[in-house]
């Protein structure tokens, strides 16, 4: 499976226009999450719980997004877990939201993830010299890592933003979409006016993945 026929997969089911909206929907969480945390926090604790609120923040636009765009999103909570989580599912693709340290880096390891990427990716793995089967479920995450550089605004702005396919062990992507390249007229409209043409390419440049050999 390459990944152009991965994404035609998931784009015949998760259509272009949310997409879109979910990556309109990363940059309003950190967004909101800063301004929340600022207005009603100390510094030390706003640093604290501002992932907290990202998180909550933007698996609320998700669902607000599946909505209207008329996808199934539901609200689980995982089994021996404190935490729900946000899925979107349409037909065969099951997409949760994650946070991660640098443009998609690694998840970290949760038993819903892993058991999403242990019982999905069937379209990814058929038995040797078999064609996957017409439905065979994909998993994919909707990864966001905060802005590093000057210009990310203290945190108003996400670092960068992917859709990213696990392996069935998660200990890598066996496919990958930079969000921040696939829709740049998206990104385009809501980087700060004032910044120049130098400030939005610094800005896109450490918004990628870093290929190391």
């Amino acid at each position: 499976m390459t990944g152009d026929e991965i994404e035609e997969i998931f784009f015949a089911h998760m259509p272009v226009r949310l997409t879109e909206r979910l990556l309109r929907a990363v940059f309003a969480s950190h967004k909101v999450a800063a301004e929340e945390c600022r207005a009603n926090y100390k510094p030390p604790e706003a640093d604290n719980i501002v992932g907290f609120c990202r998180r909550a923040s933007l698996e609320g636009f998700m669902r607000d997004a599946a909505e209207m765009e008329g996808v199934a999103a539901s609200v689980v909570r995982s089994r021996m877990s404190n935490w729900n989580h946000t899925e979107l599912r349409s037909g065969p693709v099951i997409l949760t939201a994650s946070s991660v340290q640098g443009p998609c880096d690694l998840v970290e390891e949760s038993e819903f993830r892993s058991t999403l990427a242990r019982s999905n990716q069937g379209v990814l793995w058929p038995e040797p010299g078999d064609e996957p089967e017409p439905g065979s479920p994909l998993y994919a995450i909707l990864l966001h890592s905060k802005g590093r550089l000057p210009q990310a605004l203290k945190g108003y702005l996400p670092g960068s933003a992917y859709v990213a396919f696990p392996l069935p062990d998660l200990s890598g992507y066996a496919h990958e979409i930079n969000l921040f390249d696939k829709f740049p007229h998206v990104v385009d409209s809501l980087l700060p006016q004032e910044w120049d043409e130098e400030a939005k390419i610094r800005y896109l440049r450490s918004a990628r993945k870093v290929i190391t050999a």
